[in-house]
């Protein structure tokens, strides 16, 4: 089969690899469109980060919508010919974590692009608990935004948002934008997109953002001071892994606020602790997700969620460097989320 491989920094191939097979609680999928993650660009840019050198070369890849194709021995709820989407963690089941349901936070893990194989192929072979079906509702373009709504999802759950709060998020991509409609899914009255890009910025006041906090028009602090009578934000959610977006996230929130942090770092930070000392404001961690895959779908299928904007453009899987990943990474104010064709 045709897969796209990460050999090493700026070198992805697409070649062919055997077609794998299922292990007994496996899925095989038939991939129809794979999504081009912002951990995968920087694993292209300036890997690795998240994957281990020793794993090349490896199919990247973990956003997807496609179709069952072969169950493995002891999978009973589903059956080939169901249109999935997934998530990309492999866990262990057993550990501390696993055994009080924290499956993000196991102990054994594995994850889809970074230490096996991925969904940027024509076929993706992954344990049956990280599938989810995708009902006639949800497009296959849709599906394909299920793992990055759920990263989003997450991050709103452990910044406890709830009805009327006001939310700042801090970052223009994926994550960032997909943070805006989960937020505004739980019931926020106001959210508020720091932005670094003018075209990206005007996709997130089309999706419902309040307001958007451009960096290049001055301190985002103030200004989000000025738009909140003073206050700042009762959560503010952290999308993008810089070492000076965490202080900045922290604040954004007001006095007794929470700061969620999502992002994927490359490089350590400073942070001024006195920031937190004599405001009582929550900083908390926020690691990919547990189940909140099944969340994003229901969103999705009664339309509380549209991820349509993001959707930037449909390339073929061969193409993914060129057309995809380079684009990516050089016109940011036209480009969002691409997805892969992979037939």
């Amino acid at each position: 089969m045709k897969a796209l491989r990460w050999y090493g920094r700026k070198d992805l191939r697409y070649e062919d690899i055997p077609e794998p097979s299922p292990r007994p609680g496996q899925i095989k999928a038939r991939i129809n469109l794979a999504g081009i993650c912002g951990s995968d660009l920087k694993e292209y840019a300036s890997g690795p980060c998240l994957i281990a050198a020793a794993k090349a070369p490896l199919t990247i890849g973990h956003e997807f919508a496609g179709r069952v194709v072969e169950v493995g021995e002891g999978v009973t709820d589903f059956e080939s010919g169901q249109r999935v989407s997934g998530l990309g963690y492999w866990c262990c089941g057993e550990c501390f974590y696993c055994q009080r349901a924290l499956y993000n936070l196991c102990l054994n893990s594995d994850f889809s692009g970074i230490s096996v194989d991925g969904s940027m192929a024509e076929y993706l072979v992954a344990p049956s608990y990280s599938f989810y079906k995708l009902p006639d509702s949800v497009s296959d373009e849709a599906g394909a935004l299920v793992e990055p709504l759920s990263v989003a999802i997450h991050a709103v759950r452990q910044g406890k948002v709830h009805p009327g709060d006001t939310v700042a998020i801090v970052g223009d991509g994926t994550i960032g934008l997909c943070s805006l409609l989960a937020a505004k899914a739980a019931g926020a009255s106001e959210v508020y997109v720091v932005a670094k890009h003018k075209g990206r910025g005007e996709v997130a006041s089309a999706m419902g953002a309040t307001a958007v906090i451009y960096l290049s028009d001055g301190n985002p602090v103030q200004k989000m001071q000025n738009l909140t009578g003073g206050l700042g934000a009762d959560i503010s959610i952290e999308c993008v892994g810089y070492p000076d977006t965490p202080q900045l996230s922290v604040e954004l929130a007001r006095r007794g606020g929470i700061a969620v942090i999502v992002g994927v770092f490359e490089q350590p930070g400073t942070f001024d602790f006195s920031t937190m000392t004599f405001s009582e404001r929550t900083l908390v961690g926020s690691s990919i997700y547990v189940d909140e895959g099944r969340t994003a779908i229901a969103l999705l299928a009664d339309k509380r969620i549209d991820p349509s904007r993001l959707i930037t453009s449909i390339i073929p899987l061969k193409d993914a460097v060129k057309m995809g990943f380079e684009k990516l990474l050089t016109n940011k104010e036209d480009n969002i989320k691409v997805l892969l064709k992979t037939t």
